[in-house]
Parts: structure tokens; C-alpha cells; sequence
């Protein structure tokens, strides 16, 4: 029977995406350059992001989840459909959780907002389940100069990859940490922006250490062509 790795769920987790690196360039020019400085007016220079708190649940087990609530003065249909996403993909999962006997959700949140894009990254899951089958990262990005939202497809354009060349790059950067053996498999799970205009990517990594099978969230930075490991729970399947 093998160890099967989950993501681990922490506030210190969510708050190391606030202190992203700030430097880098690119050649692409549909990417934003070094250090620019992009004026943003109209609705997209009143978005914000506040955090809500979902507390209920059924008999002693309450759900502990802080879900992202994205907000401008004035009307956006952007802004409408990421809030609607929340809530039918995380706040659905809350909710599902909540109606289970023993069972409740947690999620956390980090917040990273730049001069162009305002970021949400939700960790959520179910702490009672062993082996967790289901994506536990979601991503939300607004861009505020657009009025618009940034969606995984976008945000790899303007990476200056599309899919088959970032799987090769995450590839790539796995071979050189060392991991594994194998890398069996590598699924985007949600993105973030670097204050220069870049995206980070958050890909959930399987492989084989040739004594167990790994899950593993890890960090691709697009600007310096990084991966970072990052903390981790381990439950036994």
C-alpha cells in the first residue's frame, strides 16, 4: 500500500504568495515588460478583494472557510461571473461538505494584487478525508485595466507558452530537482501573478520515487523558470 501525498491546507502556505519576486523580462510582446507601470482607470481601478467566512455546518462539525468576494463601485460582468465561480466551485464544495455527518471544509485564502491584476488562490479541502481525489487549489484573477477575467488559457499566452510546451517545462523543471523517478502526470491547478506583469503557475505534480506514488503541489515561476517545492501533509491510503 502506498503513501499518497496531499496538498496541505495552511494559512502559512496562503500567505507565502504575497511575498512573490519582483524581478524579470520578456520578449513576447503581448507580455508586460520589466517593471512596467500600467495606468488603470474606469471600474477596474475601484476592484478589491474582501474575504467572507463560512461557519456552518451540521452538529459539532462547522465548515472553517474563508472564500474570496470580489467587488467594484459601479457594474461589472467580469467581476459577476469570478464571484459567481467561487460560489459554485468552492462554496459548492463547502457546502457539500457541511451537509455530510462528520464531515466539514476548510479553505484559506491569499490575496495578490499588482498594478494590472488582482489575484485570489483558495486552498480548500475536507481535513476528515484520507486521499482526496479533487483538486484543492482554485484561482481567480481579475484584470483591472481590461475589466476582465484572466483565465488559465490567458495567462499562459502571456507566459509565451501554450500547453504542450508548459507540460514540457514543468517536465523539464521536475527532472532537475531530483524528485522522482517518474513523472507520471502534472495538472495546472491555478495561477497567480508576479509584480512585474508575469505569471506563476500552481501544477499538482504525481510521480513515482520508485518505493511510492507522490502527489505534490508545486510552483512554476515563468519568469526565472523556477519550481519551488512547497509544504505538504501526508495522509497513508
Amino acid at each position: 500500500m502506498k503513501k499518497l501525498i496531499a496538498l496541505l491546507l495552511s494559512l502559512v502556505l496562503a500567505l507565502s504568495f504575497a511575498a512573490c519576486s519582483k524581478s524579470g523580462s520578456t520578449t513576447n510582446t503581448d507580455k508586460p515588460q520589466k517593471s512596467e507601470k500600467v495606468e488603470v482607470t474606469g471600474v477596474g481601478a475601484t476592484a478589491k478583494i474582501t474575504i467572507t467566512e463560512d461557519k456552518h455546518g451540521t452538529g459539532t462539525m462547522l465548515n472553517n472557510a474563508k472564500l474570496p468576494n470580489f467587488s467594484v463601485d459601479g457594474e461589472s460582468d467580469a467581476i459577476t461571473h469570478i464571484n459567481d465561480r467561487v460560489k459554485a466551485e468552492v462554496g459548492t464544495f463547502c457546502d457539500e461538505a457541511a451537509a455530510e455527518p462528520l464531515q466539514y471544509a476548510i479553505a484559506d485564502t491569499a490575496i495578490v494584487e499588482t498594478d494590472r491584476y488582482l489575484c485570489a488562490i483558495v486552498f480548500y479541502g475536507r481535513p476528515l478525508s484520507v486521499g482526496m481525489d479533487h483538486d484543492t487549489v482554485a484561482s481567480y484573477v481579475y484584470d483591472k485595466a481590461k475589466d476582465s477575467e484572466v483565465l488559465l488559457d490567458d495567462a499562459l499566452k502571456i507566459a509565451g507558452y501554450d500547453a504542450p510546451q508548459f507540460d514540457s517545462l514543468v517536465t523539464k523543471l521536475f527532472k532537475s530537482k531530483g524528485l522522482g523517478e517518474d513523472l507520471l502526470e502534472s495538472k495546472v491547478v491555478g495561477f497567480s501573478f508576479l509584480q512585474n506583469g508575469m505569471p506563476e503557475f500552481f501544477v499538482c505534480v504525481r510521480y513515482d520515487t520508485g518505493a511510492d506514488e507522490i502527489i505534490e503541489l508545486v510552483k512554476v515561476n515563468t519568469d526565472t523558470k523556477s519550481m519551488d517545492q512547497t509544504s505538504y501533509a501526508q495522509f497513508v491510503s
